[in-house]
């Protein structure tokens, strides 16, 4: 059996850059190996950009034109070393200069024995302050004066030769110091690192690749000296320290070729239209930074052999496109996944998510938003995913799910459940009482719009799950038109169960895509526009509801022509009314 897996462990050449970024690397390769000392640059990215693979491929490239030193500050601060980090980043590149134990015990004890009194001066400094302050031991409460700027000389001199000898053996003209995940660390001690780096090995020949970004640093800045230090200090405080911020180019990785690669090691099938699919469900779901990527793939290992198991009588490929979509759903869009696991999914469920007039009422339910409210960007995201994952499930060319394609979709997700921390593997909450009432009124609702076609295409719909004062099993039926006094009016027959035999039937006219015609609306259709025994209850944003305006045995099967017929009469009365409105 081949290994499968995918480690978050970084390229360690440029023989294994996977994205094709080399162009990148010898740039800054050569820019670092002709650049005026001292030099100090960042590799800004997000976590799991790949920062650490950038520096790794530098490094390699380099090897033998400078002398490398690299320094791990994750490894380190896993110890919750305190404030003893800074000293062990100084040892490691101490030791790596061959520095003799003496001159090395010196650096060191002098940093020790004033770091500490220094810590709030230096970064006062940094951002501004006078060298020559006067210096406060906030342990001991206070140290007598002492020539601050002497000692910083004194160390750094003691550093710049200990550079000066390790060049002269080595016959190379500079030093290439690797400071990895600074960003890792709290960012009150990356700020401490980074005014080490500034203050103490500043000096020629050396330059400096520090993998940290800049929002860490203004965060560490406000941890230390509190909320009101402004953009532009921070902003200060980066530019002292960073001479070349370089920016992680995620938008140029060739994402491409390597979903193309990484669908070849896990046995999927890599036509054209295939690999263009995965790019696409990732790119709008998770997105493209590696080490999210990794875990995709790592979790689409595991389920394809569950599934592998659990699914059956399904062709593999359809299989494992199917299953590519909804971990991706699952990583990215945890209450559109968990609504699609909690329900008895049909087919009018993607219907309506594929339809653009009824995309964004869906959504707001499954995120339980009020239907004014705007979508919030993972809701507008979301939009943009949803035509790719619906590709995904079909398995021929008709847009529409038939049962097949709705089965193997249902399986599969089950089987996903595994590797989803908030999925409830139990049965949907709904009874089933309630799921075939559901069923029932869709027929119904069907039925009834077929024999109103004469009038319009009324468009059926279904509440994606149940909340106050709408039962799962309401179905309604809607029809809008313009009228001749300038605003749309709709029509709507609502199918509500009152009992397991009866169903009542709701008629609603609401003002449509009519926002500043509420008042013209009530008043040209007045109290009571379909002219009933019954009293509607009125709303001032434009809509009248007429309560169980019919009420009949579920399982009668004259239903539907009744509910036409009441349609039919409501339809003529409201454009009666509109008439008489318009010729007065």
């Amino acid at each position: 059996m081949k290994n499968i897996g995918y480690p978050d462990r970084p390229v360690a050449s440029i023989n294994e850059d996977l994205f094709n970024v080399e162009v990148y690397v010898n740039a800054l390769c050569s820019f670092i190996k002709n650049c005026e000392t001292p030099m100090t640059i960042s590799i800004q990215g997000d976590w799991g950009s790949g920062k650490t693979s950038m520096m790794n491929m530098m490094k390699a490239n380099m090897q033998g034109t400078v002398w490398p030193i690299w320094f791990n500050t994750w490894q380190f601060s896993q110890f919750n070393m305190g404030n003893s980090l800074v000293f062990s980043m100084m040892d490691v590149i101490l030791k790596s200069l061959d520095c003799e134990v003496d001159v090395r015990k010196k650096i060191l004890n002098g940093l020790i024995g004033f770091g500490k009194r220094t810590v709030r001066n230096i970064s006062d400094y940094t951002l501004g302050g006078e060298l020559t302050s006067v210096i406060t031991n906030s342990l001991d409460g206070g140290q007598p004066d002492f020539d601050f700027a002497s000692e910083i000389i004194d160390l750094k001199n003691k550093f710049v030769e200990a550079v000066r000898s390790k060049l002269e053996k080595e016959h190379k003209d500079r030093v290439v110091i690797f400071v990895d995940d600074l960003d890792r660390l709290q960012p009150s001690k990356a700020v401490e690192l980074l005014e080490v780096l500034k203050l103490f090995l500043d000096c020629d020949n050396c330059v400096f690749v520090l993998a940290v970004d800049y929002e860490v640093v203004t965060s560490g800045i406000k941890q230390k000296f509190g909320n009101d230090v402004s953009v532009e200090k921070g902003r200060s405080f980066f530019d002292k320290i960073i001479q070349l911020p370089f920016k992680m180019p995620v938008a140029s990785y060739d994402i491409h070729k390597y979903v193309k690669e990484m669908m070849e090691c896990m046995e999927v099938d890599t036509n054209e239209n295939d690999v263009t699919l995965f790019f696409n469900l990732i790119q709008n779901s998770i997105g493209f930074n590696p080490r999210s990527m990794k875990r995709l793939f790592n979790t689409y290992e595991l389920l394809d052999i569950v599934t592998e198991s659990t699914v059956k009588n399904i062709d593999d490929i359809i299989r494992k496109r199917v299953l590519f979509a909804i971990i991706c759903t699952q990583m990215s869009y945890e209450k559109f996944y968990l609504y699609l696991t909690s329900m008895r999914i049909d087919e009018d469920t993607f219907t309506v998510l594929q339809n653009d007039s009824t995309l964004d009422t869906a959504l707001r339910e499954i995120y339980g938003m009020a239907a004014d409210e705007s979508l919030t960007a993972e809701m507008d995201k979301l939009r943009k995913f949803i035509p790719f994952f619906i590709s995904a499930l079909q398995v021929d060319e008709n847009r529409e799910l038939s049962e097949q394609e709705l089965y193997f979709f249902m399986a599969i997700i089950r089987s996903s459940l595994v590797t989803s921390l908030k999925a409830n593997s139990q049965e949907s909450e709904l009874n089933s009482e309630e799921w075939e009432y559901r069923y029932k009124n869709k027929s119904l609702v069907k039925a009834t719009a077929e024999q109103l076609k004469d009038i319009g295409q009324f468009t059926m719909w279904m509440p994606r799950k149940a909340r106050e004062g709408v039962k799962f099993s309401d179905i309604s039926g809607s029809y809008t038109w313009n009228t001749s006094v300038g605003f749309d009016c709709c029509l709507e027959f609502y199918l509500s169960r009152i009992t397991e035999y009866i169903i009542g039937v709701n008629i609603n006219i609401s003002l449509k895509h009519g926002k500043g015609y509420e008042k013209t609306f009530l008043n040209v259709l007045g109290d009571n526009p379909l002219r009933l025994s019954i009293v509607p209850q009125i709303e001032d944003k434009g809509k009248y509801t007429y309560t169980n305006v019919l009420r009949l045995n579920a399982n009668d099967s004259s239903a539907a022509k009744q509910i036409a017929s009441i349609a039919i009469s409501a339809y003529t009365a409201i454009n009666e009314t509109i008439d008489e409105a318009a010729s007065r």
